[in-house]
């Protein structure tokens, strides 16, 4: 069974429906965030080396944010998420979230044992209610979209969907397989 070795939560603001993690010390850092196309396949978000973008149904407002660093792979808890999916990142020094214009999460370093190569677990509930209440969490102990982040790590490998079943989600990966 892995060690859960860490974990923090926060809040983070997102404009443009989207945030990203990357490693603010590599060379161009903010190049390194994937395109949105990418995230097309899966719907919810895409890594890489230095960087990865998660889509958000909030376009400008609060999510709520929880980060697991683990040893090994943690067990998948789908139950209560709606989207679950796999990938793998590469750091090359440390990895935070941030949102896209910068701002940091003030969450610990996802990179936690050093540079290589990890697997991140996005899961996401309430991203179609973000989506409805734009702006709306303002004041709110609890924003109504909540994001966690497990990493661990591991092996590259390419990107799993463990559950897919919001209607934001659908609407990328349906976007996509219509060219």
């Amino acid at each position: 069974m892995p060690d859960l070795i860490g974990a923090a939560t926060a809040r983070l603001s997102v404009p443009e429906g989207q945030y990203a993690i990357l490693s603010p010390g590599a060379e161009d850092a903010q190049d390194s965030i994937p395109d949105t196309g990418e995230v097309a396949a899966t719907g919810l978000f895409v890594a890489g080396t230095d960087g990865a973008l998660v889509i958000t149904g909030t376009d400008q407002g609060d999510i709520g944010i929880r980060v697991e660093l683990w040893s090994g792979a943690p067990a998948a808890d789908d139950a209560t998420w709606e989207d679950v999916v796999e990938d793998s990142y590469t750091a090359t020094g440390t990895a935070r979230v941030q949102n896209v214009e910068g701002r940091p999460a003030g969450l610990p370093d996802l990179a936690w044992s050093g540079p290589g190569t990890y697997r991140m677990r996005v899961s996401v509930r309430g991203r179609d209610l973000g989506a409805d209440h734009d702006g709306a969490d303002e004041g709110r102990p609890a924003p109504v979209e909540q994001h966690l982040i497990q990493v661990w790590p591991a092996p590259p490998a390419p990107p799993h969907a463990l559950k897919l079943t919001d209607e934001l989600g659908e609407t990328w990966r349906r976007e996509a397989a219509e060219g």
